[in-house]
């Protein structure tokens, strides 16, 4: 079994989700008292939101990096960035190590290929409904990718930061939410990816209006996969 390293903290709720799934699936595939060998780095997440407030994504890529570099140095020989977002900045995270960065959004490209669908709405932060990172990746896939207008994006993003992140999960913003979808599903969606992590803890995929992407639990795939390869 393969060593990994986890960059976490972004934000802890489901940063817990992940060592707790990597771990299950470990013991799922291997049996007994088998666990996954991890090194986690939980970061505080509010000096990484200050951060790039004030330096952009380059000082977010300059701060995910020395952490990337810590792990590293500290034996782990696989890396995952434990969120969505912050997969803006994985090409300069990659850059600075030797070791391999699984990726979430190439991993959730290859989930939805596998299903043959080739055109799915995105809800995550504005940055990664915004940003090239995922549409680009996805594209590569032949999978197009469809976001809601910005007033709505600009509201997913406050409940991400300002409910999600505080561990605030209520029922009002995920009826709002299921809204959203079936306006996708009316629209002719074939699916939907919940592309922060926090989503799948306000809402499970099989209470979505059509077939959703849990991009926490396929990443986790992905990544035990690379560690029992």
């Amino acid at each position: 079994m393969k060593t990994l390293g986890l960059i976490g903290g972004t934000t802890w709720h489901s940063t817990v989700d992940y060592y707790k799934l990597i771990n299950s699936l470990v013991a799922e595939r291997l049996g007994g008292l088998q666990a996954a060998r991890l090194i986690l780095y939980s970061m505080n997440f509010h000096e990484f939101y200050h951060d790039n407030q004030a330096g952009g994504w380059p000082a977010s890529e300059r701060f995910l990096s020395r952490i990337a570099q810590k792990l590293e140095a500290a034996g782990a020989e696989g890396l995952m960035l434990c969120a969505n977002t912050p997969h803006m900045a994985a090409p300069a995270v990659q850059d600075s190590i030797g070791i391999p960065l699984i990726h979430i959004v190439e991993a959730t490209a290859r989930e939805i290929s596998k299903r043959g669908q080739t055109r799915v709405a995105l809800l995550g932060t504005v940055f990664t409904m915004e940003q090239p990172f995922y549409r680009d990746i996805m594209a590569q896939h032949n999978i197009e990718i469809v976001v809601p207008e910005k007033p709505v994006r600009d509201w997913i993003h406050n409940t991400i930061v300002h409910e999600f992140g505080q561990g605030i999960f209520n029922d009002d913003t995920r009826q709002e939410y299921l809204r959203i979808m079936e306006s996708f599903k009316t629209a002719g969606a074939q699916g939907v990816i919940l592309g922060c992590t926090e989503i799948p803890m306000l809402i499970k995929p099989e209470a979505c209006p059509l077939p959703a992407y849990d991009t926490t639990v396929i990443h986790c795939q992905a990544a035990v996969d690379w560690m029992l390869r």
